[in-house]
């Protein structure tokens, strides 16, 4: 899978998982109240074609209830004026297995987008995602280990990219174990997506064919209403004070053997002039080394090519 890019308001559900249930969570009458509203606004009227996922009309989604959206004049015909350039083919590792993203049945009908449906779990975890504090504050149970381009870079971006690795790490209650790719401009940041030159949409294209899933429009950010200054490949995991740690990735620490873990390849950034090029200026970041780790190894076959994670209490000799 490739991904240009990176979006916060999509973080809880994209490549997170969430095994366990939410025990323990607490939750009064009034939130529960307003809770239930939100999923009223959320859930838009959906055709009848899916179940968990959800055939919603274009013109109904709820991104268009942003207040900056009102009087939209999008289609679901819009296209990308551009599309990112590659120097050469990705190059996938020798031991990894292709993974398909898509529908059953082929998609949603034309005119209709897909949509997940929220549960109320969702919207529980979402609020506590958004208690968590800023990018190196660990206080609260978060914990990162990224590769990340230098505060000191001056070099800008319209999007990022990588081949990502997937995995179902088990978690428990209130913890999630994500990975991302993200950019960054000032208050703005994205995890999925790479701006259109001709009128500084944010798109979000999936897969060696370059799916377009969606954009973001220039029009609702301000610091990437601009270009991204700031890029980062690696793992999240959250685990409530006075509980286990979560697992990132496979839940092992990186070692020099690729296949045991969590890995991002073909490690890219686009240029001002929408090419695709190698990253430099970055280093390895992980907030807490007796947890998680993150390992550069390089260029090789598959490009650059970033290892990350920890701890599943599994130990493997550091070959």
């Amino acid at each position: 899978m490739y991904l240009y890019g990176v979006l916060l308001l999509c973080a809880s559900s994209f490549l997170v998982g969430h095994n366990g249930t939410q025990e323990g969570i607490g939750v009064s009458r009034e939130e529960e109240l307003e809770l239930e509203k939100q999923l009223e606004l959320l859930n838009k009227p959906a055709t009848n074609y899916g179940d968990t996922i959800d055939c919603v009309d274009f013109y109904k989604q709820p991104a268009f209830d942003h207040p900056l959206l009102k009087n939209h004049t999008f289609s679901y015909q819009m296209r990308p004026t551009s599309l990112p350039r590659r120097a050469k083919d990705q190059v996938s590792p020798k031991f990894a297995e292709p993974v398909t993203i898509g529908l059953k049945g082929g998609g949603c009908p034309v005119g209709t987008v897909p949509i997940r449906r929220i549960t109320k779990e969702d919207l529980i975890r979402e609020r506590l995602r958004s208690k968590i504090k800023s990018f190196e504050d660990n206080s609260l149970g978060t914990h990162y280990a990224v590769l990340r381009t230098t505060a000191n870079s001056n070099k800008k971006f319209v999007g990022a990219g990588a081949q990502i690795s997937t995995h179902n790490p088990h978690v428990d209650g209130r913890q999630y174990s994500a990975a991302r790719v993200k950019i960054r401009n000032g208050p703005d940041s994205l995890e999925t997506g790479w701006r259109d030159r001709a009128n500084g949409n944010w798109w979000f294209i999936s897969g060696s064919h370059h799916d377009e899933v969606g954009f973001w429009p220039k029009r609702i950010f301000t610091g990437l209403g601009d270009l991204a200054n700031y890029a980062e490949w690696g793992g999240e995991a959250f685990s409530p004070l006075g509980t286990n740690p979560a697992p990132m990735g496979t839940g092992l620490i990186p070692v020099k053997i690729p296949k045991y873990n969590a890995y991002f390849c073909e490690v890219s950034v686009l240029n001002e002039y929408g090419q695709t090029v190698d990253v430099d200026n970055t280093e390895e970041f992980a907030d807490d080394h007796k947890l998680y780790g993150v390992k550069d190894l390089g260029i090789g076959d598959s490009g650059r090519f970033v290892q990350y994670g920890g701890p599943s209490h599994v130990i493997l000799k550091n070959y």
